[in-house]
């Protein structure tokens, strides 16, 4: 569970800083909206990371702990669910 949270906090932590980011290069673009993106993209890096990370040439070069799959999963969910409350917050 903590693996869920710490992942879901990284998400969103990173989707707010890049969703500043492109307010900040496409000034049309709502910040609650570019926050929504970025939570939504951070999303799509979590389901490719747990592609990633079922490969064990990845673990057997790291010393982190092996991520089991549904904690990906979950995270993905969480972020989604996250940018879209964000969105539905800016309109």
């Amino acid at each position: 569970m903590r693996a869920l949270v710490a992942l879901s906090i990284a998400g969103v932590v990173c989707a707010v800083i890049g969703g500043a980011i492109f307010r900040a290069a496409h000034g049309g673009t709502p910040l609650t909206r570019s926050i929504a993106y970025g939570c939504w993209f951070a999303a799509a890096v979590v389901l490719v990371l747990a592609a990633v990370s079922g490969q064990k040439l990845v673990w057997r070069r790291t010393s982190l702990p092996v991520l089991e799959g549904w904690v990906f999963v979950s995270a993905a969910v969480v972020l989604t669910a996250v940018g879209a409350a964000v969105d539905a917050v800016g309109t």
